[in-house]
Formats: C-alpha cells, structure tokens, sequence
C-alpha cells in the first residue's frame, strides 16, 4: 500500500494534470453513437463469419474423409484400385488434412 505523503500526493496530482484525455470525450452524442455502432456491427459480422468458415472447414473435412479418402482406401483394401483410385484418395486426404490445418489455425 501507497502511503499518503506530501511527495506522493504531489506526483499523484501531476499525473492527473498530464492525462491526455479520450478523443472521444470530445465528441458529439451522435458521433459516440456511430462509432459504437459501427464497431458493434463490425465484432458481430466478424464472429459471424468465422463460425460459419468453420461450419465450412468442417464440413470440407468430413467429405474429403467419407467421400473421396475412406472409399478409396477401401477399393485398396479389396485389391481393385488403380491409379485414379490412388489420386482421388490423395486428394480425399490432401481436402481433409488443410481443412483440420484451417481448423486448428482459427482455434488457436
């Protein structure tokens, strides 16, 4: 705890004389207004739009798995695959793998 000293008292004193106050003090009602509405509507756009690009990435993630990368390691595993089963797999894969990058990059 501060004591209450006449040096502290007089620092304390020329500290409240050098606050630069808020520019928004020196605004008008209507311009605190639009400004707080603006970065209201900007926060909310923005947490919009980044819960419905994950929504996307997961969506990306669960086809690149299920559609292309599951069934051709299955076509694998029954003996009949090829080249284009190979490439299509790879792709399944490459969907999945940058969508959980994405993923992990946005929850960090």
């Amino acid at each position: 705890m501060l004591e209450s000293t006449p040096t502290t008292r007089l620092l304390l004193l020329h500290f409240i004389d050098n606050i630069q106050f808020m520019p928004s003090n020196r605004l008008t009602p209507e311009e605190q207004y639009e400004i707080t509405y603006r970065a209201m509507k900007n926060a909310l756009w923005h947490v919009l739009g980044t819960s419905v690009y994950l929504v996307f990435l997961i969506f990306a993630a669960a086809i690149g798995l299920l559609t292309f990368a599951l069934p051709a390691l299955g076509s694998f595993a029954q003996g009949n695959s090829g080249l284009f089963v190979l490439g299509v797999g790879l792709l399944g894969v490459f969907i999945a793998g940058f969508a959980f990058y994405r993923i992990y990059q946005l929850l960090q």
